[in-house]
């Protein structure tokens, strides 16, 4: 990858932020170099749009975005693809986690909704309440849902509920509906086809399981210190841990100093 520039994807919790700080000047600095020399800093994250922080959105080094674990693409603020979930499957999935008071937070393009939240979202995340099954006819008709964020493990009633229109990615704490055949890496293809840049010349960097195709698919796949053991196993390299300056570690061995 030596002399030619790269396309960086980063993911945002884990590996540029985490407990809801971030990013941090050890990686910033190294992202800025980086982008000033012309590299370009993508963002690839399982969060929808709507709850990705301004800061990042708004950095003066991000050339763009893939959301919702690769249901909405960004270039620049243009999206250039998006897929979303249909009302029709949308109701029924509120309907269940109303009746079975259940967390469940939906992940949106224009906004993020949420029914039963645990206490930790208090006045933290900007979630708007949903209190009954049609809300997103009569409340929200123009939300525009690409990912589920959903508490606890998945039941079988869940994912039987889910399967329709999911992929389920289950975390120790929660699990998450991706839409199906949706993907980091499908992003990153997306991404690279539109600007006519070389999957030889992409560098994914990443945490968790979800992670994992993209980490795949890069050129080179570096994993946090703070990552799954099973995402080291497949990474190419392994950098040093979130809020430790992992991500500008990386960025200056494998970017900065390789040019």
């Amino acid at each position: 990858m030596t002399g030619a520039k790269k396309a960086i994807f980063l993911d945002i919790d884990g590996t540029l932020v985490i407990n809801r700080t971030g990013p941090f000047p050890e990686d910033t600095d190294m992202i800025t170099a980086a982008h000033q020399e012309g590299h370009k800093i993508f963002l690839s994250t399982g969060r929808s749009l709507a709850h990705i922080p301004q800061e990042l959105q708004e950095a003066p080094w991000l050339d763009g975005i893939i959301a919702g674990a690769g249901a909405q693409v960004l270039i620049g603020d243009k999206t250039v693809y998006h897929k979303w979930a249909p009302r029709e499957i949308l109701l029924p999935i509120c309907a269940y986690y109303l009746k079975n008071d259940k967390f469940c937070v939906f992940e949106g393009e224009n906004g993020v909704f949420g029914l039963n939240l645990p206490d930790r979202f208090s006045n933290t995340e900007n979630i708007l309440p949903i209190t009954g099954a049609d809300d997103f006819v009569t409340r929200y008709p123009d939300a525009i849902i690409s990912k589920l964020t959903l508490g606890g493990q998945p039941s079988d009633p869940e994912r039987l509920l889910l399967s329709e229109f999911f992929q389920i990615n289950a975390f120790p704490n929660y699990f998450e509906g991706i839409i199906l055949g949706e993907s980091k890496s499908k992003g990153m293809g997306i991404i690279l086809q539109t600007l006519g840049m070389a999957r030889e010349n992409t560098i994914a960097i990443g945490d968790s399981a979800n992670d994992i195709d993209i980490i795949c698919a890069a050129a080179l796949g570096i994993a946090m210190g703070n990552a799954s053991e099973e995402l080291k196993a497949l990474a190419g390299a392994i950098t040093g841990n979130c809020g430790e300056g992992g991500v500008g570690q990386a960025i200056k061995r494998f970017v900065l100093e390789a040019d």
